[in-house]
């Protein structure tokens, strides 16, 4: 499909914009399930969600605030960042749904990415637990099968060519990276940092998978076109600024991340524009 084509909104008049779609009970189950996943990742990742902020400060400050790390934990950055990320990629998935959810599949399909990585990367280290995914995958298909657009999350999708492309370029180095510190976690005995190295193996999936959303011609690629690009500058600049954070990219690496950066967002803010201009 050339650029531009068929972006935007998706299956959204001015009224089903309103409202979701479907009998009042499927309606007020969808607003219940939003509620409550809303409220369950408030209550679970409480912790985390500060972190995307508290990540940036040098070492001392960092283990002032992180009264559950000891002195030298602070090279753990990178496994403080992908949960915050992970928290705040839920978190906001399923909060923008309460106002013209019809516009915003990609944005729950993000949420949903969230569970997804962190299932796949624990299967890839040897770490799966049913129980460490399913709480938090569980309320957001359920909110996808009951969305008003529902639809759309089994419709083959129309990808920008451009966007894809950069993303499959980025997923070369991002499941290399992945495969690289999976290896690493499954030769790590005992496996005393082994939730570091599966939230890592998360990051590179989940970039990757936030880069095809964000591709795709689903409402709301605007949400995971941003998702992507905040992921990736947040992990190449941790590993610019603090280069003794475990797991993070050599400078070359980071430097090439922000590059790509520069050159997905382009493409994002070209594709919006002739989006508006139909």
């Amino acid at each position: 499909m050339a650029n531009g084509a068929n972006h935007g909104t998706i299956g959204g008049g001015a009224r089903g914009d309103q409202r979701p779609g479907g009998g009042r009970a499927r309606r007020i189950a969808f607003w219940s399930v939003l509620a409550l996943t809303t409220a369950f990742l408030l209550v679970t990742m409480q912790d985390a969600l500060p972190l995307i902020a508290k990540n940036w400060l040098p070492g001392d400050a960092w283990l002032a605030l992180r009264t559950d790390r000891a002195a030298g934990d602070e090279v753990h950055r990178l496994h403080s960042l992908a949960l915050s990320v992970f928290a705040w990629g839920m978190l906001a998935g399923v909060a923008v749904q309460f106002h013209r959810p019809r516009r915003k599949v990609a944005a729950l399909l993000v949420a949903l990415a969230v569970p997804v990585a962190i299932a796949a990367s624990e299967a890839l280290t040897g770490a799966y637990t049913l129980a460490g995914t399913a709480p938090f995958m569980l309320p957001i298909v359920a909110a996808c099968a009951l969305h008003p657009a529902a639809r759309e999350f089994v419709r083959l999708p129309r990808l920008d060519r451009t966007m894809a492309a950069l993303t499959l370029v980025a997923g070369v180095a991002w499941i290399a990276y992945a495969l690289d510190v999976a290896e690493t976690a499954r030769a790590t005995s005992p496996p005393t940092d082994m939730d570091h190295l599966e939230f890592m193996v998360s990051l590179g999936l989940l970039a990757v998978l936030w880069g095809l959303i964000a591709a795709t011609d689903r409402g709301g690629w605007r949400f995971a076109a941003l998702a992507v690009l905040f992921l990736t500058a947040c992990v190449a600049l941790q590993s610019l600024i603090f280069p003794e954070a475990l797991s993070g990219l050599t400078p070359l690496w980071a430097w090439a991340a922000l590059t790509w950066c520069l050159g997905f967002g382009a493409a994002a803010w070209h594709r919006a524009r002739l989006t508006a201009a139909r």
